[in-house]
């Protein structure tokens, strides 16, 4: 069964609870078929992760990567495979560096600002930028800082977790510096 037959069975069963016009079911359609896709590639890249004993470190991936991802925003992959493999590669970077590289603690206060100032400069960066207000705008710039400032604050305090949270949030931070022929014109993918 695909994702999108999923998501009508989903909305035809709403209909019957509580109808709805065909405009408000396409967008929760559309919207079911994001939660069930994104769920789709964190069960897959979890079952990786556990499969060659990163579980923990998965977890703890994914988490700062999406939490920051939420707010933030990024560039976006035309495709849901290019997406699901991106995913993927942030991952697989994040696991590597954690095994082979150390964040030296030293090197925080320099992420922190760097990040900070990608961020206060770009975020929010979505394809969906036209439907923020201007307080929209500043309350996921605000809440990206938030969340960065949390991240970095673990990373310094525990020494355990510092590689998995570090690389996915430099992932993530640089996911907002591309420009495209849709950024020129204002909006943002």
């Amino acid at each position: 069964m695909s994702i999108t037959k999923i998501a009508v069975g989903f909305c035809d069963w709403l209909n019957k609870v509580s109808p709805r016009d065909p405009e408000e079911n396409k967008v929760i359609q559309y919207g079911m078929e994001l939660f069930l896709d994104n769920i789709i590639k964190i069960i897959v890249i979890l079952f990786i992760g556990v499969v060659l004993g990163k579980g923990f470190e998965s977890v703890v991936i994914l988490f700062t990567f999406c939490s920051l991802r939420l707010q933030a925003g990024g560039i976006h992959a035309k495709t849901n495979l290019g997406c699901g493999f991106s995913a993927l590669l942030i991952w697989a970077i994040s696991i590597l560096g954690d095994l082979f590289f150390d964040v030296k603690v030293s090197f925080l206060p320099f992420i922190y600002i760097v990040s900070l100032s990608i961020i206060v400069c770009c975020v929010p960066r979505t394809i969906n930028i036209e439907h923020f207000s201007p307080q929209d705008k500043l309350r996921k710039k605000i809440n990206s800082i938030i969340v960065l400032t949390l991240m970095m604050s673990v990373a310094f305090l525990n020494p355990a977790l510092r590689d998995l949270i570090i690389y996915p949030v430099i992932l993530e931070v640089l996911t907002l510096l591309p420009k495209n022929k849709i950024n020129i014109k204002g909006e943002y993918l």
